[in-house]
């Protein structure tokens, strides 16, 4: 990276008021309750003062924006932890990891993280899963040899085709 980006890129992120807008093609920038690139943003929000929280995207190139509510694994409001843009199943996706703050001192818990998914074409809620982006791989189960799962990361996608519409779902590996 030359140094005027990276000058220019700490600049961005110092004055605090950066926006999707001044991004470059890309740049990713993450606050407590949002994701923006040039293209897309993704805001999280509390729904009410219980565990609902809602995802909102919205596609900063059309101005097309639609929200999506869910239940947080914990009481409190979750933040976002990674995003990509993934090519699966022959769509276009969006994964969003969420990260749910976990304020007990319980040694076994290191952390609480979900990924959710969204069609990139039309910003519609495919499916969720327990843990990280990193952990979803990147071959469908259908095309998995038994002799390789012991290899293959701990969330594996299968493509489906239904009248709903949803084009895969992720299935967590079990240990057989």
């Amino acid at each position: 990276m030359s140094r005027q980006s990276v000058l220019s890129l700490f600049l961005l992120l110092s004055t605090g008021s950066a926006s999707a807008q001044e991004l470059s093609y890309f740049q990713t920038l993450y606050d407590e309750t949002s994701v923006a690139t040039q293209a897309l943003t993704i805001r999280l929000a509390p729904v009410d003062q219980d565990i609902r929280f809602s995802v909102t995207l919205r596609n900063n190139e059309t101005g097309f924006e639609r929200r999506h509510e869910f239940d947080a694994s914990v009481p409190e409001m979750p933040t976002p932890f990674q995003f990509e843009q993934r090519r699966i199943c022959d769509i276009h996706a969006i994964l969003l990891t969420v990260d749910y703050p976990w304020r007990h001192h319980w040694p076994q818990v290191a952390r609480i993280l979900d990924t959710f998914a969204f069609r990139a074409t039309d910003l519609a809620f495919i499916d969720v899963v327990e843990g990280a982006l990193t952990d979803i791989a990147l071959l469908d189960s259908s095309e998995i040899a038994a002799e390789d799962m012991a290899m293959q990361p701990s969330i594996l996608v299968e493509c489906i085709s239904n009248e709903s519409g949803s084009p895969f779902r992720f299935q967590l590996k079990t240990n057989n």
